[in-house]
């Protein structure tokens, strides 16, 4: 945990993204001014052994984050000798694609989730050309991109290359993250993210919790965080990423500091 004292100007932020994932993020927060994160991964990430030979088999390949680049590069190294097209969730897959040296054929134009990515495959009828499809992802998530191209006539198989579970905190571990209070302000990627939130910090601690400012990358999580009981704002980063998360971290800074 470590986390640094924090002085009676500086705004704390919670991150809840995995640890392996946050080292960025936090470093763009103490760069920010008066801005300090508060580390508290919410998910833990476990990376599985998996024959990605059968998406060699596919004409097109889908990697659904960050994770799913990392778990394929741990089970067969990227780059691969593959002539099919590979498609990005969003930019930050896209990028971690990019680093392994994947040339990404698809992306979506605009933000990032499977919405966004069935737009754009839309948009080049990309989905009638494609006859197998191989979605490398979590081994749990939504199902949207499998039956949308399913109901295309599209054969699709999900590979599962990692897996995420619920990290097991002490109460004393507990304590030093909340030393100083709750945060200021809450940062969550995903919906999974959040919902384990609430299932890590005390019952206690729920009703000053969810009177906290969250920001979010979708507005799917937006609504999750309402149906949580979240009152305060639900801001959403656009587009969805580090940058725009410290962005609308630092506006609600502002606003909290009138």
């Amino acid at each position: 945990m470590n986390n640094t004292a924090i002085s009676l100007d500086t705004i704390s932020v919670l991150v809840t993204r995995p640890i392996h994932q946050a080292s960025g993020f936090a470093q763009l927060l103490e760069d920010a001014h008066g801005l300090m994160p508060i580390r508290l991964p919410t998910l833990e990430i476990s990376f599985i052994d998996a024959n990605l030979q059968a998406a060699l088999d596919s004409d097109t390949v889908i990697f659904t984050s960050v994770n799913a680049v990392i778990g394929a590069q741990r089970s067969l190294r990227l780059p691969w000798k593959f002539d099919g097209k590979i498609a990005a969730i969003g930019a930050a897959t896209a990028s971690a694609l990019q680093a392994h040296g994947v040339t990404v054929d698809w992306q979506p134009h605009k933000g990032a989730g499977s919405e966004a990515l069935l737009e754009t495959l839309q948009s080049v009828d990309s989905e009638k050309s494609a006859t197998k499809v191989t979605i490398i992802r979590g081994d749990s998530g939504r199902e949207k991109l499998k039956e949308v191209l399913a109901n295309a006539g599209v054969v699709v198989e999900n590979l599962t290359v990692y897996k995420r579970e619920l990290p097991n905190y002490s109460k004393q571990q507990l304590s030093q993250v909340f030393e100083f209070g709750l945060p200021d302000i809450i940062s969550v990627t995903s919906d999974l993210g959040l919902t384990n939130l609430l299932k890590i910090v005390p019952s206690n601690l729920h009703n000053d919790l969810i009177a906290l400012p969250i920001v979010v990358n979708s507005e799917r999580c937006a609504a999750l965080a309402r149906e949580q009981g979240f009152s305060a704002e639900i801001a959403i980063a656009d587009p969805p990423g580090d940058e725009s998360q410290v962005t609308e971290i630092l506006r609600i800074k502002e606003l909290l500091a009138k």
